[in-house]
């Protein structure tokens, strides 16, 4: 069934958005996972649960597509009110920040958070990978990404 998220995300403009902002957001991410020391990369490389790396991959790519289907609709004639999905975003991408991937690793969060914080929310990183995922998904579902498209509803409008 044709979303208009798969309708936005064919037109080349949105799709190079979403794949820039997926590879931009994971770049960033590991980078600040290591503290900004590049030679660290290949250690969290080798140390990252598969599961989390596979969430962390996940949430790029649902970040990437939420980006752009969200600047999609901010172009639209406005038809609903669209600062509360940025906030929405803006949310799951900061808590995906804050979230430390790999055991031996430290996130962006150590530098802000107390110790005992950091310590306290470290075994819980798959519980809030999932919560930023699923912030996202609702974030494209507020906006109407998983509607039918017009073109969907046309076409069983003729049969």
């Amino acid at each position: 069934m044709p979303f208009k998220l798969a309708e936005v995300l064919r037109q080349r403009k949105h799709a190079a958005i979403a794949v820039l902002a997926a590879l931009l957001f994971f770049s960033i991410y590991v980078y600040s996972q290591v503290l900004f020391i590049a030679e660290n990369l290949d250690i969290w490389f080798a140390h990252v649960p598969i599961t989390n790396l596979f969430l962390l991959l996940l949430f790029s790519i649902i970040f990437g597509a939420a980006l752009s289907y969200q600047l999609y609709v901010w172009k639209l004639p406005k038809t609903c009110d669209t600062r509360k999905s940025a906030g929405a975003t803006g949310t799951s991408a900061m808590i995906g920040l804050f979230i430390a991937q790999c055991p031996a690793c430290a996130s962006l969060g150590a530098l802000f958070l107390p110790a005992s914080a950091f310590a306290f929310f470290s075994p819980y990183s798959t519980i809030l990978n999932l919560v930023s995922i699923t912030l996202l998904l609702l974030t494209l579902n507020y906006l109407g990404a998983f509607q039918k498209s017009r073109k969907a509803i046309n076409a069983e409008a003729n049969i």
